[in-house]
């Protein structure tokens, strides 16, 4: 592959990630759904303590394990490893952010370091199914963003 060939594949990839970032997404959190308005001391309370504890090393380990277990059913873009994977959404815990690219499903996995949920943008109904049973086995919730 040239030069070209592979800037012209980079600018695809941008301009699908862009595309995919404007379309419904669902959310990968630690809690089965929103916290009201009323709570929201409480929440940034425990968020707080979550993202100062060991807890978010735990969380990104369960992260990584889902995306690693969606990519037996489909292609993430590169085809990484799954060591790869696991060392993209670990070292993200400090290093700004990660998005995995499911090119053949149009589906988009962002995770941004220090948050507590992942999004995920445009799944298809086989999708999502699978991603509610390996998020739920991996103790976390999926819900409509």
């Amino acid at each position: 592959m040239n030069c070209m060939t592979k800037s012209i594949l980079t600018e695809d990839i941008e301009n699908q990630t862009e595309r995919l970032l404007e379309k419904p997404f669902w959310v990968v959190d630690f809690l089965p759904e929103k916290v009201g308005a009323e709570r929201a001391k409480q929440y940034f309370a425990v968020e707080d303590f979550f993202i100062n504890s060991e807890y978010i090393n735990q969380l990104y380990h369960r992260f990584a394990y889902l995306i690693i277990k969606l990519s037996c059913y489909f292609d993430i873009h590169s085809n990484p490893f799954p060591s790869k994977i696991f060392d993209n959404v670990i070292n993200c815990i400090s290093k700004g952010y990660t998005n995995f690219l499911f090119s053949n499903n149009d589906t988009l996995i962002t995770l941004n370091g220090g948050d507590l949920y992942m999004t995920v943008y445009n799944p298809n109904e086989r999708f999502l199914d699978l991603l509610r049973c390996i998020a739920a086995a991996e103790g976390l919730f999926v819900r409509e963003g």
